[in-house]
């Protein structure tokens, strides 16, 4: 598998360093990531600015 790897500010790595040990960070980059491809995939023309990250309850906790 590729990494692939993007620059973060000191105080954002701090912060995810002093997340509680059980949130799987990676899990979350994992889907958002997922979700960003398939975004650029439908229109390779969108920009940062054009995304907002929110979080929503879950409605089916089996998938």
């Amino acid at each position: 598998m590729a990494k692939y790897t993007a620059t973060i500010d000191e105080d954002t790595r701090q912060r995810i360093l002093a997340l509680p040990r059980g949130v799987n960070f990676s899990a979350f980059m994992r889907k958002a990531i997922n979700a960003f491809v398939e975004e650029l995939e439908k229109d390779p023309d969108l920009l940062p600015e054009n995304f907002i990250i929110t979080r929503t309850s879950r409605k089916d906790v089996s998938v």
